[in-house]
């Protein structure tokens, strides 16, 4: 569908509203209660003492959402997006504040992520479509009792739906601008007296929202999935359900708008002006072979930029580019299988066993310049300035085996935790005008063991104490090796040691150096490989007091999570080849917190709400400076709060409102060739930001229905690194979503929608590359995006 088509979709849109306006009322979406498992066992939402958001499968449909970041635009607190804004790339969520923006393949993030009760490590692997989805839940703070390490900022569960015992099937096209074209679809139902199965497929296709003046256009995606059920009915109180996925991704993307930048007198990036004279240097063009720096620009200053005539990449809008690397984007295959094995032993006691194993292959590549072919002959390959590739294959195994119970007044659960990572995985960068290629390749392997219980013990019907406590043992190995080479070149040993690095990469005295590390200590870039091993065992705990009243509750308690230590690895190699350089430690996380959850007008009034103090021992600190990202060990105190609305009055109407409110500070410690920082804003923190949305449904005549909604999501301010400069602020957004559905019975509805209906400029993210390549490069949401959907039921 062409971008012309926007002006019918808009008529569409305002006619079927004003159609409306004099039918009578039908039922609402968002009345109904719904159950959750946040605490591992079937609750109604409002009876779960955790800060929590959750919605159901018809309420994601109804708000339009269709992969794993759309959650965060009704959800108070939750911050989502993906560094390079490919979705099917590296996915960051923001809880409060606590996220990790480290894009290295073998981190894991302190927001876990769990689909049908299975951790999913890698932050590469969870930019996935959402389709047939049961319920959606988003527990924000501390989740480690129950959920182990990396849950200090709370947790993201998919819940599938599950086979069912009587058939039903449903299908969905959409189609919309971009040349985008949707279909998923479900079938389930029993396959025998104790066996059902249900299948479950997604394809999305679309030509991409980036203008390429040089080719074909970026940000496309092109990804298919298949998701198969089984569950057996083993007795009357035992079964077994076996899920099997399978995705496959293939998008044009990894590509920015670049803006001219520079380092500041205070030691920060800023962003150039016309016309400056501080070191914005020219835009490469036609100059003589030879004259072009280490980076491809011409000119003295070394930029992108000929900062009298314009201060980015020339193409004027942040949705168009120049970009001719033909191997920019994600290319993604990932499967995994899980089988979660359930059974009632006596009337008080039920097991609980859940097993999974995935595996995700993916490549990736980017051009971070936005310029057109290249013009030298130095450049072998007729690229731009700089392109990145990385690879990674990673394989997980997982084993949760829990019991669970009731004596008496007192609720419990306990089991142990066995989880095994391997991760092989490389990144290259290209600089074509040196013919430079420095390329790290790295595996790691993760390999942790918890034990966990907790208790419920009601005093009275009205008092309920909530404690828990679990143990983690953490084993990580890392082998790297980076090999800075050229074609037809031996691998170049630039600085050898420690002490050369410092003195030739850095010009800084022999001071600077991070204690305990030898001077003598060898080099990450001198060819070698290098192994490095850490073992760590930390404590997450939980006490909390619960009081109910009526149709509301109280609680407040404090409780300790946990993120594992581990190993950078820089894509530059430029530190020491010593645990000391390269390891960063478990990060500590005691928050105590306070909250609320009640019910009025009969329950047709749900308000929810909660504050926060958070003190972190060795907070990860994202730190990303010239082109390679670190996690440093820092101080920080975070404290905010959240509150919740959602009202069905009746007569249609439905209304979600929420707002989320956080203040952090952090401060980092000094490395070489940078110095200390304090009070620091953590990355995707935004100091306030709200959400709401407002349907209104309406019965026609013969059982028809009506509804329009509206929609919208408001960020704040925003920093994307640690160091908080000009050139890595994001100002404020709002996106508005608005769409109109008309369903003539229950067999099938359509539904027009538009996304971005204002056309925002969102900034996502950005990388301050002021000290390196004098430019930022930052990542812009979709532009407006309106279609059509019709769904079909059997």
């Amino acid at each position: 569908m062409s971008t012309s088509t926007l002006p019918s979709l808009r008529r569409v849109l305002f006619t079927a509203v004003a159609a409306a306006l004099a039918t009578a009322a039908q039922a609402q979406v968002f009345e109904e209660e719904i159950i959750v498992t946040a605490q591992k066992k079937a609750q109604n939402m409002q009876d779960v003492g955790v800060s929590m958001s959750a919605f159901t499968g018809q309420q994601m449909e109804t708000l339009g959402w269709d992969n794993s970041l759309d959650v965060a635009k009704q959800t108070p607190g939750l911050i989502a997006t993906s560094n390079t804004g490919d979705t099917g790339n590296i996915a960051l969520f923001s809880i409060r504040g606590v996220s990790q923006l480290d894009f290295a393949e073998g981190q894991e993030a302190p927001i876990a992520q769990y689909r049908d009760q299975a951790y999913v490590s890698s932050p590469g692997a969870s930019g996935v479509p959402s389709f047939d989805i049961e319920r959606i839940e988003v527990l924000r703070g501390p989740q480690g009792t129950l959920y182990g390490r990396n849950a200090t900022g709370g947790l993201v569960h998919y819940i599938s739906n599950k086979p069912t015992e009587e058939f039903e099937a449903n299908f969905t096209a959409t189609a919309a601008e971009f040349g985008q074209l949707g279909l998923t679809g479900a079938v389930s139902g029993p396959l025998s007296d104790s066996v059902q199965g249900r299948l479950a497929v997604y394809h999305n296709k679309d030509d991409g929202y980036i203008k390429n003046r040089t080719g074909q256009d970026m940000r496309a995606d092109d990804t298919q999935s298949v998701r198969g059920m089984l569950n057996f009915d083993i007795s009357e109180d035992t079964s077994l359900l076996l899920i099997a996925q399978y995705t496959t991704m293939d998008t044009r993307g990894g590509v920015y708008h670049a803006r001219a930048s520079k380092i500041g007198d205070d030691g920060l990036g800023q962003f150039c002006t016309l016309n400056d004279p501080g070191g914005c240097g020219v835009y490469r063009g036609d100059q003589p072979v030879g004259n072009q720096d280490f980076f491809g620009f011409y000119g003295d200053a070394g930029s992108l930029f000929d900062n009298s005539v314009a201060i980015d990449d020339g193409d004027g809008s942040v949705w168009k580019g120049s970009f001719d690397y033909d191997r920019s984007g994600v290319n993604r295959d990932s499967s995994s299988i899980t089988a979660t094995f359930e059974s009632q032993l006596t009337d008080g006691v039920k097991l609980v066993s859940v097993t999974d194993y995935s595996e995700s292959d993916k490549t990736y590549g980017e051009e971070d310049d936005s310029t057109g072919p290249s013009q030298y002959a130095s450049d072998p390959y007729g690229y731009g300035m700089v392109i990145y590739n990385a690879t990674a294959e990673i394989t997980q195994f997982s084993e949760e085996l829990r019991l669970n119970g009731t004596v008496g007044n007192l609720d419990w659960i306990t089991g142990a935790y066995y989880l095994k990572i391997d991760d092989d995985f490389s990144g290259a960068f290209v600089f074509p005008s040196d013919q430079y290629w420095p390329k790290f390749a790295a595996d790691s392997s993760t390999e942790t063991l918890s034990a966990f219980g907790q208790i419920d013990y009601r005093f009275t019907d009205a008092l309920l104490l909530t404690a828990g406590l679990r143990w983690t043992n953490d084993a990580k190995d890392l082998s790297y090796q980076m090999v800075p080479f050229g074609p037809g070149l031996e691998a170049i040993n630039f600085y050898g040691t420690y002490e050369g690095i410092l003195t030739n990469a850095f010009g800084l005295p022999l001071s600077a150096a991070l204690p305990g590390i030898p001077l003598d200590t060898p080099s990450l870039e001198n060819g070698d490989k290098h192994d490095f091993s850490r073992e760590d065992g930390e404590w997450s705990g939980k006490a909390q007091l619960e009081y109910s009243f009526g149709d509301h509750m109280i609680y407040g308690g404090v409780s300790r999570g946990t993120k594992g230590g581990g190993f950078n690895t820089p894509s530059d190699g430029l530190d020491a080849a010593h645990e000391r350089a390269v390891g960063f430690d478990p990060e500590i996380l005691t928050a105590y917190e306070i909250g609320m959850k009640t019910e009025w007008l009969d329950g047709a009034l749900r308000l929810n709400g909660s504050i926060y103090y958070y003190d972190y021992e060795n907070f990860q600190a994202f730190y990303f400076a010239g082109t390679t990202s670190l996690m440093i060990n820092s101080e920080a105190e975070f404290k905010g709060g959240e509150l919740e609305l959602i009202y069905s009055p009746g007569d249609g109407w439905d209304v979600l409102a929420g707002v989320s409110t956080v203040d952090t500070s952090v401060d980092v410690p000094a490395r070489p060739a940078s110095a200390a920082v304090t009070d620091q804003k953590a990355p995707l923190s935004s100091e306030f930001s709200w959400n709401a949305m407002v349907r209104k449904q309406w019965d026609l005549s013969n059982g028809a229905t009506l509804a329009a909604q509206v929609a919208a999501n408001h960020v704040g301010e925003q920093y994307f690194n640690i160091i908080n400069a000009d050139t890595t602020r994001g100002g404020d957004y709002t996106l508005v979503d608005a769409s109109v559905s008309y369903s003539p019975c229950d067999a099938w509805e359509l539904t027009v929608f538009v996304n971005n209906l204002t056309d925002e400029e969102a900034l996502t993210y950005s990388y301050d590359i002021s000290s390196f390549g004098k430019y930022t490069i930052q990542v812009f949401g979709p532009p407006r995006w309106a279609g059509a959907k019709l769904k079909m039921n059997f």
